[in-house]
């Protein structure tokens, strides 16, 4: 019941919302919102990553939490860049590009034994740990306003996030007995948005948008969900500043080869992050 409340408060006010976008269409030249716009900022994040090598059939593979285990930093920052380009005359249609990514490697002495699985070549380790996980997000959009006017824009869309991954795992390094654990793989997982952007005076913006989709296909598994809401201030016609938060969570899980393209992997990738963005806007 408290769902369908929830429900109905929604459809009403997107039915207020869309009354004056409905009625008529304003000259896209008096509307506030930008042809194209630049983001340019700093991205600080706490970040839980989880990674399984070898299968999961039957319980088998190496499950490893990397902050916790093999010493990753829990919090990093990273430079972040955005774009957006209204390519229509009425601004409805747009296209928008994106890029963020984070470097990590650490160092940890572990005394007791880890037992690996047959796939992995069996047997036990223990001793040093020298790793790295890197990550990228690169994100490719367009979108249709579907409701446009001098208040609001609330859109829809479809794109493409690609993430390359890259972990590796050193035991004993430099040692006669190390062993390495390697993988690399770009992730490629199509997204559907919806957003919406909020006039709250000349110079105040809210913005908000939500990237998700769940793909499973041959033997590759992937799933995101990615939410963004921003304030923005815009002192000056072309220039301004933002200050908004990004919940992200993607999970990759592949047997072996697949008809996925660049994914050639046999494991599990679980990566989450929770951070503060703040940047530079211009716009025109």
């Amino acid at each position: 019941m408290k769902k369908d409340r929830v429900c109905i408060w929604v459809c009403c006010v997107l039915m207020l919302l869309s009354g004056p976008a409905l009625a008529a269409d304003a000259d896209p030249a008096d509307l506030p919102w930008e042809k194209g716009y630049l983001n340019v900022g700093y991205y600080l994040a706490s970040l839980n990553s989880s990674i399984r090598f070898g299968t999961s059939a039957l319980g088998l593979g190496l499950d490893v939490n990397v902050e916790d285990l093999l010493n990753l930093d829990s919090s990093k920052g990273s430079f972040r860049i955005e774009g957006g380009w209204r390519f229509s005359k009425n601004k409805r249609h747009k296209v928008e590009l994106g890029w963020f990514s984070f470097r990590r490697s650490g160092s940890v002495v572990v005394d007791e034994q880890i037992a690996i699985p047959p796939e992995l070549g069996g047997g036990t380790i223990t001793g040093r740990f020298d790793s790295t996980f890197n990550f990228d997000i690169i994100k490719a959009k367009y979108e249709y306003s579907f409701l446009l006017d001098d208040r609001v824009d609330v859109n829809l869309g479809a794109g493409l996030f690609v993430m390359p991954f890259e972990v590796s795992v050193l035991v004993g390094a430099g040692g006669a007995g190390s062993r390495e654990v390697r993988e690399s793989i770009t992730a490629p997982l199509p997204v559907l948005s919806l957003g919406f952007d909020i006039v709250l005076t000349p110079q105040w913006y809210l913005r908000q948008q939500t990237d998700f989709f769940y793909l499973e296909i041959d033997n590759y598994e992937g799933g995101i969900a990615d939410i963004q809401i921003a304030v923005e201030y815009m002192p000056w016609k072309h220039f301004g500043f933002g200050l908004g938060v990004d919940f992200l969570n993607i999970g990759v899980e592949a047997d072996g080869e697949t008809n996925v393209p660049g994914v050639d992997f046999n494991g599990k990738i679980n990566f989450e992050t929770t951070g503060i963005q703040l940047y530079l806007k211009g716009a025109i």
